[in-house]
């Protein structure tokens, strides 16, 4: 399932958007801004896979700061509020394009993101994420894990979302278990 957010500040072209993303199967929810600041907000807590942002609508400044928040296999869509060439590339869509043009182009985005989500349920955890797991399984907090491991607080955060993901375990003691059953970590470990 498909996480959407559209960035734009017109109400009208931001509500015709979402009323054309919603009706995709694979959407499972979409979020509209319409100022620069609560898009880069909501991206740290919502963590899109596809994003529709109005070019004309964050700065450069802002658009930086989105692309180094977003996750990485996000797709990022341009939305234009000018007419586009025929030959555009798949990830710029145009306010003037037709239904069936944005249909499709927003369709191919969504099949894109439902082949990596695939790659990655079907992957094991990497050496750095077992690393982290077992760091959360002797009952560190992210902050400590962060300052152990020489990595940010946020690298940290998305570590964790990716090995409860992969493992389907939602809690401590659940992966603390997986540690133990997985040779991760030994019961003597755990103080």
């Amino acid at each position: 399932m498909a996480k959407v957010l559209i960035a734009e500040q017109s109400h009208v072209i931001g509500l015709g958007l979402h009323s054309l993303v919603k009706n995709f199967q694979e959407v499972e929810s979409i979020k509209i801004v319409a100022h620069d600041k609560e898009c880069c907000s909501v991206l740290k807590h919502f963590e899109p896979d596809v994003l529709l942002v109005n070019t004309a609508f964050l700065g450069v400044e802002a658009m930086r700061e989105l692309m180094e928040l977003k996750k990485p296999e996000s797709i990022v869509i341009h939305v234009f509020n000018t007419a586009l060439p025929y030959d555009a590339p798949m990830n710029q869509i145009s306010i003037l394009d037709s239904k069936t043009s944005l249909h499709s182009k927003i369709e191919e985005a969504l099949s894109k993101v439902r082949l990596v989500q695939e790659d990655m349920d079907n992957e094991e955890l990497s050496p750095r994420e077992r690393a982290i797991l077992k760091e959360v399984a002797l009952g560190l907090t992210n902050k400590e894990i962060a300052e152990k491991t020489y990595i940010s607080t946020h690298t940290v955060i998305s570590h964790r979302k990716n090995i409860t993901r992969k493992l389907g375990i939602k809690t401590v003691s659940g992966l603390t278990v997986y540690a133990i059953l997985n040779n991760i970590i030994q019961m003597e470990d755990i103080s």
